[in-house]
């Protein structure tokens, strides 16, 4: 009876696998790169519509900071990164749309993985494709987060840190 146990434990684990991974990319995100996960479980999971992100961290992410400088009122513009330069921030939005009204600032991005088996995103030394996540009825949506602007925000110390070491 153990026998067969197991080995219906490791077939359900051998045909599930794509599920497995990406229920983990959830959890462990959920702990190290809190917006990622958000976005990756309500793509999964949601129902397609807007999901508004809070989020503290999103305003001290140094691509944001960077883009702030420039971005002037009533502008909006396409903000793409390399995952090194913030991964917390990358594994979430990547690319992304920023807009300055005022004070206020709008960032979005519409969010459909690629079905493709073309795009791969880059977790240390493993390359997960991003069609993965089609193992669950995906649904697109729109990923918001907005804040106000402070310039006197600095960027995050250990994401600089970070993608100063990973450059």
């Amino acid at each position: 009876m153990k026998k067969v146990f197991i080995i219906v434990a490791i077939g359900l684990c051998v045909f599930n696998i794509k599920k497995i991974i990406v229920l983990g990319m959830i959890g462990v995100g959920a702990i190290f790169f809190p917006e990622a996960s958000s976005a990756l479980s309500h793509y999964c999971f949601g129902d397609g519509d807007t999901l508004y992100v809070e989020s503290d961290y999103i305003k001290t992410s140094p691509v944001v900071i960077n883009e702030l400088k420039t971005l002037k009122d009533g502008e909006k513009r396409r903000v793409g990164m390399r995952q090194s330069e913030d991964w917390r921030l990358s594994f979430a939005i990547n690319p992304f749309n920023i807009e300055r009204k005022g004070n206020k600032i709008i960032i979005t991005q519409w969010m459909q993985f690629d079905t493709t088996n073309n795009v791969a995103t880059q977790f240390g030394p493993i390359k997960i494709k991003d069609n993965i996540v089609h193992v669950f009825e995906c649904k697109p949506y729109l990923f918001y987060h907005e804040f106000e602007y402070d310039e006197n925000v600095k960027p995050n110390e250990f994401i600089v840190f970070l993608s100063k070491s990973t450059n």
